[in-house]
């Protein structure tokens, strides 16, 4: 937060945002009916939110990767350490941190899409800010597997693994919510989605989380993969890479 280049960001960003409330007042005609103000701006904000919550994965990814190394070259590490502080304290610190920064830098976002829909149109889209609290379990994903990997590979390595789990989590889970949506069941009725293989059920399920946000501003029902809530899945590897990154980082030589 030191850096000027931040706030610029910042600002650019709500410029950006800003700049969508063009199409709130546009004219649209769907099926030979014209759509009002709110029922178009209800559109155009869900689908501005998952541009947000989608792009904040880069941020994120931007401000994790360099952390340990940007400490180990500055000095930052072992002035930390010298002092009465654990390294889970410094490990734990550094990625609740950056996950925080970022989940208010997402969380301004949209609150400025809200409040922009609410001056435009007098009305409010419900659970649009819960939604973003919920995405904000993937950023922490994306924080600490980042660090995690940059513990072994090379700062950029280890950003473009991470992309790669997130490419990997949205083509299979994507394909499961298409395969099983109403409108390709519609279209063609002998269209039978087989059951997902159990490593597609057991990857993290970033997408999932994306998705069951978009179904709390929609109000509308959640297509999950396998037993177990995106939520949980997503939560049970923040909890496991987290301890693995503890034990490794407590061995590993400063």
């Amino acid at each position: 937060m030191r850096y000027k280049s931040f706030y610029v960001l910042l600002g650019l960003s709500i410029l950006f945002v800003l700049m969508i409330r063009g199409c709130y007042s546009g004219q649209y005609v769907v099926n030979g009916k014209q759509l009002d103000n709110i029922t178009v701006a209800w559109y155009v904000s869900k689908i501005v939110f998952q541009v947000i919550a989608s792009g904040m994965f880069l941020i994120v990814i931007l401000l994790s990767m360099k952390i340990f190394s940007r400490d180990h070259e500055d000095g930052s590490l072992v002035l930390f350490l010298s002092r009465p502080v654990f390294r889970r304290q410094y490990i734990l610190g550094r990625i609740a941190g950056t996950w925080f920064l970022c989940l208010v830098f997402m969380f301004i976002l949209h609150a400025t899409i809200f409040l922009t829909v609410w001056v435009k149109t007098g009305a409010t889209i419900p659970g649009y800010l819960t939604a973003s609290l919920v995405c904000s379990i993937n950023l922490l994903f994306i924080a600490v597997s980042v660090c995690f990997l940059s513990l072994y590979l090379p700062d950029f390595i280890s950003a473009v693994f991470t992309v790669g789990i997130l490419f990997v989590g949205y083509i299979s889970d994507g394909g499961h919510q298409i395969l099983n949506s109403e409108i390709l069941k519609t279209a063609v009725p002998s269209a039978a989605a087989s059951p997902p293989a159990l490593w597609r059920i057991l990857f993290p399920k970033v997408y999932m989380v994306q998705a069951y946000a978009d179904s709390i501003i929609g109000q509308s029902s959640f297509n999950n993969m396998g037993p177990l809530h995106p939520i949980l899945n997503v939560s049970f590897f923040i909890i496991l890479i987290t301890t693995l990154m503890l034990v490794v980082f407590n061995k590993k030589e400063i």
